[in-house]
């Protein structure tokens, strides 16, 4: 017996699954959640294909002004989207000081018109630049 199932793509970071050799997404939801994730978190340069690929948001850790960091932030967001996710529309961009010094939390608001989705996405950086969340 032959069972069909329909997986975009493999979810990041890989992990081992039972029933298939990695865990997939089937969602769509979930593969626009995932790629605007490795679109945030990506250092442009990192990719050597395309350099210009990412915002390396946690370039902003240091930034002495959140006001300053929040609208470069937003900023390169939308350019960011408006180049490799045009189908995704920003909807806001909220920049906090984390609860230690030099760490930032950062929420992004978009929708998706066609697929009526309207999501956000949750980073919090420690002053190591790591993500916590």
């Amino acid at each position: 017996m032959v069972i069909n199932k329909n997986f975009l793509t493999p979810q990041l970071p890989l992990a081992e699954s039972g029933e298939l050799e990695y865990e997939h997404i089937g969602e769509y939801r979930d593969l626009i959640q995932q790629n605007f994730k490795n679109l945030i978190l990506t250092i442009p340069g990192e990719r050597t294909m395309d350099t210009d690929f990412g915002v390396g948001i946690q370039r902003y850790l240091f930034e002495t002004s959140v006001a300053g960091a929040s609208s470069e932030i937003k900023s390169q967001v939308a350019i960011k989207l408006a180049k490799y996710m045009p189908f995704v529309k920003l909807n806001n961009v909220l920049v906090e000081e984390g609860e230690e010094e030099a760490s930032l939390r950062v929420r992004i608001f978009y929708s998706v018109p066609t697929l009526a989705i309207d999501e956000f996405v949750n980073l919090s950086f420690g002053a190591d630049g790591r993500l916590i969340s």
